[in-house]
């Protein structure tokens, strides 16, 4: 009795024994292996690529701040800068706009620069003092050079009576605003009252301060010279 003939099953695109089924094995195989290697690669460049260098949230001006602008927390935006805390801090930048609110700037500060601590009038005279130094009121003999000093500066001071510099680097706490004239100042006899400067001065540097005395007298005054 002859045999029924059977439809015959369509093989699986990829295991037949036709050239298109042999290309398909072939172009899956290198497929296979170029996904293994491209993830090789990458394993690879993960493990030997060295870590990012550590960054610091730090405050910029969000605007051109002018001199003597107060500060509120619109005027700052937080970016992230190279460094650690110790390296951030060493350059005296500031990180928490709440600590900036209704501080005055001692100088512009154009958009996009850092807020460090020299770019702000100190609240007092005491803060942000340098180690082992004291901040002393000493006047100053040219008014008109005064002028050209404002607080977070430095300056190498002088004895108006001569001699070499008493001290240097000296940063500059504040600067005696002028007084407004009055009646009296008009009268005979009625000098104004000298300018001067609050410094933050090392114990030895204002020992050579105080101990010159005028030829008159009178307490010892500087000259400045703004190094900073």
């Amino acid at each position: 009795m002859p045999r029924p003939d059977l439809p015959s099953l369509p093989r699986p695109a990829l295991l037949g024994p036709s050239r298109r089924a042999r290309w398909r094995r072939w172009a899956l195989r290198r497929g296979c292996a170029a996904v293994c290697a491209a993830a090789a690669v990458l394993t690879l460049v993960g493990l030997v690529r060295p870590p990012s260098p550590p960054t610091t949230a730090v405050l910029v001006a969000a605007r051109d701040l002018p001199p003597g602008a107060v500060l509120t927390t619109t005027d700052v935006r937080a970016v992230q800068h190279p460094g650690g805390p110790d390296a951030v801090g060493a350059v005296g930048a500031l990180s928490r706009a709440d600590d900036l609110a209704g501080r005055r700037t001692t100088s512009r500060v154009p958009v996009g620069e850092l807020i460090t601590s020299s770019r702000l009038i100190p609240r007092s005279a005491a803060e942000g003092l340098p180690a082992d130094t004291v901040a002393a009121h000493v006047l100053h003999a040219d008014e008109r050079s005064l002028d050209l000093v404002s607080a977070g500066q430095q300056v190498t001071i002088f004895a108006d009576t001569g001699g070499n510099a008493l001290a240097t680097d000296v940063l500059v706490l504040g600067v005696d605003t002028p007084e407004t004239p009055t009646l009296t100042g008009s009268l005979p006899g009625a000098g104004a009252t000298p300018r001067g400067l609050v410094l933050a001065l090392a114990p030895a540097a204002l020992d050579r301060v105080f101990a010159g005395q005028r030829p008159d007298g009178g307490p010892p005054r500087i000259l400045t010279v703004a190094t900073g």
